[in-house]
Protein backbone atom coordinates (compact mmCIF):
# COMPACT_ATOMS: atom_id res chain seq x y z
CA UNK A 1 0.00 0.00 0.00
CA UNK A 2 1.43 3.51 -0.84
CA UNK A 3 2.76 6.06 1.94
CA UNK A 4 -0.23 8.23 0.56
CA UNK A 5 -3.03 6.18 1.19
CA UNK A 6 -1.60 5.50 4.65
CA UNK A 7 -1.88 8.77 5.25
CA UNK A 8 -5.27 9.41 4.88
CA UNK A 9 -6.26 10.18 8.37
CA UNK A 10 -3.18 11.87 9.25
CA UNK A 11 -4.58 14.31 6.59
CA UNK A 12 -7.33 14.83 9.22
CA UNK A 13 -5.25 15.13 12.45
CA UNK A 14 -6.39 18.51 14.45
CA UNK A 15 -2.56 19.53 14.00
CA UNK A 16 -3.27 20.33 10.62
CA UNK A 17 -6.27 22.54 10.70
CA UNK A 18 -7.84 25.12 12.60
CA UNK A 19 -10.56 24.33 15.48
CA UNK A 20 -13.28 26.13 14.01
CA UNK A 21 -12.80 23.93 10.89
CA UNK A 22 -14.35 20.73 12.64
CA UNK A 23 -18.30 20.86 11.97
CA UNK A 24 -18.36 17.27 13.71
CA UNK A 25 -19.23 14.03 14.62
CA UNK A 26 -22.27 12.87 16.43
CA UNK A 27 -23.38 9.55 17.62
CA UNK A 28 -26.93 8.48 17.44
CA UNK A 29 -27.80 5.11 19.30
CA UNK A 30 -30.85 2.70 18.70
CA UNK A 31 -33.00 1.96 21.48
CA UNK A 32 -31.70 -1.11 23.47
CA UNK A 33 -28.43 -0.48 22.91
CA UNK A 34 -25.90 -2.02 24.81
CA UNK A 35 -25.03 0.39 27.80
CA UNK A 36 -20.87 -0.54 28.09
CA UNK A 37 -21.11 -0.60 23.85
CA UNK A 38 -22.67 2.85 24.73
CA UNK A 39 -19.99 3.91 26.65
CA UNK A 40 -17.21 2.66 24.49
CA UNK A 41 -18.48 4.24 21.65
CA UNK A 42 -18.89 7.38 23.42
CA UNK A 43 -15.08 7.36 25.02
CA UNK A 44 -13.78 6.55 21.74
CA UNK A 45 -16.18 9.82 19.72
CA UNK A 46 -14.71 11.85 22.26
CA UNK A 47 -11.27 10.68 21.74
CA UNK A 48 -11.22 10.73 18.02
CA UNK A 49 -13.04 14.41 18.27
CA UNK A 50 -9.75 15.62 20.31
CA UNK A 51 -7.24 14.24 17.89
CA UNK A 52 -9.34 14.58 14.08
CA UNK A 53 -11.29 16.94 12.52
CA UNK A 54 -14.50 16.59 10.42
CA UNK A 55 -14.63 19.07 8.37
CA UNK A 56 -18.55 18.22 7.01
CA UNK A 57 -20.75 16.82 10.05
CA UNK A 58 -21.47 13.22 10.17
CA UNK A 59 -24.19 11.27 11.91
CA UNK A 60 -23.28 7.37 12.81
CA UNK A 61 -26.49 5.29 13.75
CA UNK A 62 -25.35 2.57 16.17
CA UNK A 63 -28.07 0.19 15.58
CA UNK A 64 -29.02 -3.20 17.59
CA UNK A 65 -29.10 -5.45 15.24
CA UNK A 66 -26.52 -7.90 13.64
CA UNK A 67 -25.76 -5.92 10.25
CA UNK A 68 -27.54 -3.33 8.41
CA UNK A 69 -29.03 -3.56 4.71
CA UNK A 70 -27.55 -2.02 2.32
CA UNK A 71 -29.48 -0.01 -0.88
CA UNK A 72 -28.91 -3.10 -3.18
CA UNK A 73 -30.50 -5.16 -0.62
CA UNK A 74 -27.13 -7.03 0.65
CA UNK A 75 -26.46 -7.38 4.20
CA UNK A 76 -23.43 -5.72 5.62
CA UNK A 77 -21.15 -4.90 8.92
CA UNK A 78 -21.53 -1.15 8.66
CA UNK A 79 -22.38 1.40 5.93
CA UNK A 80 -21.29 4.98 4.61
CA UNK A 81 -23.82 6.96 2.55
CA UNK A 82 -23.13 10.71 1.44
CA UNK A 83 -26.11 12.90 -0.06
CA UNK A 84 -26.05 15.76 -2.75
CA UNK A 85 -28.06 17.57 -0.01
CA UNK A 86 -27.54 16.87 3.75
CA UNK A 87 -24.99 15.34 5.69
CA UNK A 88 -23.46 12.13 4.82
CA UNK A 89 -24.20 9.22 7.47
CA UNK A 90 -22.68 6.00 8.75
CA UNK A 91 -24.70 3.02 9.74
CA UNK A 92 -23.04 0.55 12.30
CA UNK A 93 -24.90 -2.52 13.58
CA UNK A 94 -24.20 -3.21 17.21
CA UNK A 95 -26.23 -6.03 18.87
CA UNK A 96 -24.44 -7.50 21.68
CA UNK A 97 -25.85 -10.90 22.45
CA UNK A 98 -24.64 -11.67 26.04
CA UNK A 99 -25.38 -15.63 25.63
CA UNK A 100 -23.05 -15.57 22.63
CA UNK A 101 -20.66 -18.63 23.90
CA UNK A 102 -17.98 -17.35 21.08
CA UNK A 103 -17.55 -14.28 21.43
CA UNK A 104 -17.44 -12.25 24.68
CA UNK A 105 -19.08 -9.19 24.80
CA UNK A 106 -15.78 -7.03 24.82
CA UNK A 107 -15.01 -9.31 21.38
CA UNK A 108 -18.36 -7.98 20.40
CA UNK A 109 -17.68 -4.68 21.44
CA UNK A 110 -14.60 -4.27 19.50
CA UNK A 111 -15.57 -5.69 16.26
CA UNK A 112 -18.65 -3.14 16.43
CA UNK A 113 -15.61 -0.20 17.46
CA UNK A 114 -13.53 -1.57 14.43
CA UNK A 115 -16.78 -1.41 11.92
CA UNK A 116 -17.23 2.39 13.14
CA UNK A 117 -13.83 3.06 11.94
CA UNK A 118 -13.83 1.18 8.90
CA UNK A 119 -16.67 3.30 8.07
CA UNK A 120 -15.33 6.37 9.02
CA UNK A 121 -12.25 5.48 6.66
CA UNK A 122 -14.69 5.47 3.50
CA UNK A 123 -16.07 8.82 5.35
CA UNK A 124 -12.20 10.22 4.62
CA UNK A 125 -11.84 9.04 1.12
CA UNK A 126 -14.95 10.86 0.51
CA UNK A 127 -13.54 13.60 2.13
CA UNK A 128 -10.04 13.32 0.60
CA UNK A 129 -11.94 12.74 -3.19
CA UNK A 130 -9.92 9.77 -3.37
CA UNK A 131 -10.32 7.50 -6.01
CA UNK A 132 -9.08 4.29 -6.08
CA UNK A 133 -11.03 0.40 -7.06
CA UNK A 134 -13.40 -0.84 -4.23
CA UNK A 135 -11.33 -3.43 -3.62
CA UNK A 136 -8.27 -0.77 -2.56
CA UNK A 137 -10.97 1.20 -0.45
CA UNK A 138 -11.83 -1.68 1.34
CA UNK A 139 -7.94 -2.57 1.95
CA UNK A 140 -7.22 0.46 3.11
CA UNK A 141 -10.49 1.02 5.36
CA UNK A 142 -9.45 -2.83 6.97
CA UNK A 143 -5.53 -1.60 7.37
CA UNK A 144 -7.30 1.64 9.48
CA UNK A 145 -10.03 -0.61 11.19
CA UNK A 146 -6.93 -2.37 13.39
CA UNK A 147 -4.36 0.52 13.49
CA UNK A 148 -6.86 3.70 14.79
CA UNK A 149 -8.34 0.88 17.31
CA UNK A 150 -5.18 0.01 18.30
CA UNK A 151 -3.54 3.60 18.80
CA UNK A 152 -7.30 5.07 20.79
CA UNK A 153 -5.76 1.90 23.22
CA UNK A 154 -2.23 2.87 23.45
CA UNK A 155 -3.02 6.43 23.76
CA UNK A 156 -5.31 5.60 26.51
CA UNK A 157 -1.92 3.91 28.23
CA UNK A 158 -3.26 0.85 27.36
CA UNK A 159 -6.69 0.50 29.05
CA UNK A 160 -9.19 -0.73 28.43
CA UNK A 161 -12.96 -0.17 29.65
CA UNK A 162 -12.90 -1.24 33.10
CA UNK A 163 -16.13 -2.83 32.81
CA UNK A 164 -15.72 -4.68 29.59
CA UNK A 165 -12.66 -6.02 31.00
CA UNK A 166 -14.51 -7.38 33.64
CA UNK A 167 -17.35 -9.38 31.49
CA UNK A 168 -14.15 -10.86 29.04
CA UNK A 169 -12.92 -12.62 32.23
CA UNK A 170 -16.11 -13.83 33.16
Amino acid sequence: MDKKRLNLWQRFEKASHSETESKGISLRFENGADPELKKLFCSFARWLRKKYVFPVHVTVYILNRETVTLVNGKEAYGSFKWFESRPPRIKIPALIDKANTIDTVYDQCEMALGSFVHELTHYFQWLAYTEQSDAASESQANVFRFKIVDQYYDERNGMKDESLRKKKQS
